[in-house]
C-alpha cells in the first residue's frame, strides 16, 4: 500500500490499495425493540409495523407476529460498514438497494461488503463500487445493496 492511503497509482490502475474482491469488515447486529425506536424518532417513521407490538401480533404484517425492521434502518447498517472501514469522511455517492426478506424483531443481521470496482479517475474524482449484504442468524440474504464511493482527500 501507498504511503498516502488516499492515493491513486493510475499506472497500474489501482486506488487506495484496494483490490477487487477485497472484503470490508463486516458488522453484526441485534434487532431489539430500542434500536427500532431509536430509528423511527430519528426518521419520524412511526408505522406501528416498526413500534407497536401489540398491534403487529394483531395484524400479522409480513406473515409475522413481530415488528420489523426499517428498511432504511437496514441501509443505514449497509452503509455503516464503509464508515466504519473508511472513516466517517467517506463520501456514498450513489445507493442502490433492495429489501429482500422482513428483519424481525430479536433477529441479528451481519453486514458485509466487498469491493467490486475500481475507477481511477485521477484529479480527485477516484470511486469505488461495492456489494453489501445484509443476512439474517440462519444466512438468509435479507437486503443488497450497491455503493458508489469515494473517500476524502
Amino acid at each position: 500500500m501507498d504511503a498516502n492511503p488516499l492515493s491513486t497509482d493510475l499506472a497500474d490502475g489501482s486506488i487506495w490499495g484496494l483490490t477487487i474482491g477485497e472484503e470490508l469488515p463486516s458488522l453484526t447486529q441485534h434487532v431489539t425493540q430500542e434500536l427500532i425506536d431509536r430509528y423511527a424518532a430519528a426518521s419520524l417513521d412511526f408505522n406501528p409495523v416498526h413500534v407497536d407490538p401489540d398491534w403487529c401480533a394483531r395484524a400479522q404484517v409480513f406473515g409475522g407476529p413481530e415488528p420489523v425492521l426499517h428498511g432504511m434502518a437496514q441501509l443505514s447498517l449497509l452503509c455503516s460498514v464503509v464508515l466504519r472501514a473508511w472513516g466517517a469522511t467517506t463520501e456514498i455517492t450513489k445507493i442502490e438497494a433492495k429489501f429482500t426478506k422482513p428483519v424481525w424483531l430479536g433477529e441479528t443481521i451481519t453486514c458485509t461488503g466487498m469491493v467490486t470496482e475500481l475507477h481511477p479517475l485521477g484529479d480527485g474524482r477516484d470511486y469505488v463500487v461495492l456489494a453489501m449484504k445484509a443476512r439474517d442468524s440462519v444466512g438468509d440474504v435479507v437486503g443488497v445493496s450497491t455503493l458508489s464511493v469515494r473517500r476524502a482527500t
